[in-house]
């Protein structure tokens, strides 16, 4: 008879980061405030040197993964580093709320977590992403090497009041449709030419017949795009014109800084505990197609390659409570110490749910009946289900209080 599973793996690791297999979703705190964006690292990023970064501003109502799974392909072949942050209302951006310091301190992270090439960081932006990347450009014109959107232009009095905050011209390219109903060839063109009386070097694509629909053309668009950006870099070092809103030397931004790079290493092992997670449902579907007399000592072979991926993931999720738990800067407001407890909770009872999923790879160990290995397993899966939903609820609470 065929061996029969009562428990398929499932991927619940709350909080993991993973938003698809290369999609990571990570958080930050900029200005005492939890950020959420979105990170792609190519595989070959490590071979050919410092990578270049793309941030990636998405369009209103939705969110930085909505942009970065539309050029994972593209970046993973190019070499690419991606990050899509949300805006503090996904509904817009706001350059108070999502200001230059946030960016910032975003790619300053990721200067310290990946090989980026300093010259060589891009921003791309869909609508309203495409209008603040503009905007953002205008602001910090010596910290980004060049700037492509699509869909978006500067239509208000106030949005061309940015101009005079530049003190870099940098590249800028447009992509438009003829028939876009929120951005008119008439605007993108008055943005053209504004910005090249200036002596910026624009270039704009109108393409006939298309609207504002970015997704479905999505390829095109992002190839087109790279090629106007990898032709430029800085002449110079960047340098952050709002250098003045950071202080470095104060302890409470030195306690943020703290809790960033313990966010980062637990975003990292988070991801680790994912993919042994991953590899042990491929052991339990594997389990699966093994005939529970004939393949016995298959079963338990497959069993015990199982409990030990379980047991790593479990080791190291306890590595991630320990971490969280110590995290605790003088200077670190309450919440966030709160933040950092409940984190801590969900990775403790998150590694005694797969404890228990080790104990049930491993009642298929030896030799005993189908229907004694069967009644420890359906045991087991109870408690799992048990620290699952006390590990999801501590995972929510953590979310929200940050939020």
């Amino acid at each position: 008879m065929k061996y029969f599973a009562v428990l398929i793996l499932l991927l619940i690791f709350i909080g993991t980061g993973i938003a698809s297999p290369k999609v990571q979703k990570e958080n930050f705190v900029s200005r005492n405030k939890k950020r959420t964006y979105y990170l792609f690292v190519p595989e070959n990023s490590k071979q050919s040197g410092p990578a270049p970064l793309i941030i990636l501003l998405h369009g209103s109502g939705r969110d930085g993964l909505s942009l970065v799974d539309k050029w994972k392909e593209l970046a993973n072949k190019e070499g690419i580093i991606l990050a899509g942050p949300n805006s503090s209302d996904l509904s817009r951006w706001n350059t108070t709320e999502d200001g230059p310091s946030v960016m910032h301190d975003l790619v300053e992270l990721l200067k310290s977590k990946y090989s980026i090439d300093p010259r060589r960081v891009y921003l791309f932006g869909h609508s309203g992403g495409a209008v603040y990347a503009i905007l953002l450009s205008l602001m910090e014109s010596r910290y980004f090497a060049a700037t492509a959107i699509h869909a978006g232009a500067l239509r208000e009095k106030e949005e061309f009041k940015f101009l005079d905050r530049s003190s870099r011209n940098i590249p800028l390219a447009i992509w438009v449709g003829t028939r876009d109903p929120y951005f008119s060839l008439s605007a993108v063109r008055a943005t053209r030419d504004a910005l090249v009386a200036r002596g910026s070097p624009v270039e704009v694509t109108e393409m006939p017949g298309h609207d504002h629909w970015y997704y479905d053309l999505a390829p095109g668009i992002n190839e087109a795009a790279w090629q106007f950006l990898q032709k430029h870099t800085l002449p110079a070092e960047p340098f952050y014109e709002a250098e003045e809103e950071v202080d470095h030397s104060g302890d409470a931004n030195q306690a943020i800084d703290e809790v960033n790079r313990v966010l980062a290493e637990i975003s990292a092992l988070k991801i680790k505990v994912n993919t042994l997670v991953v590899d042990a449902n491929k052991k339990e579907t594997e389990l699966n197609t093994k005939d529970f007399g004939k393949d016995r000592a298959e079963i338990n072979r497959i069993a015990q390659e199982e409990a030990g991926l379980l047991k790593e993931g479990a080791s190291i999720s306890r590595a991630i409570a320990e971490k969280a738990s110590q995290a605790k800067p003088p200077k670190l407001e309450e919440k966030y110490r709160r933040y950092l407890d409940l984190i801590a909770g969900h990775n403790r009872s998150y590694a005694l749910m797969l404890d228990v999923m080790r104990e049930q790879a491993e009642a298929l160990l030896g030799n005993d009946s189908f229907e004694a290995i069967n009644s420890r397993r359906a045991a087991a899966q109870k408690r799992i289900e048990a620290l699952r939903q006390e590990a999801d609820n501590l995972y929510k609470q953590a979310e929200k209080l940050v939020h």
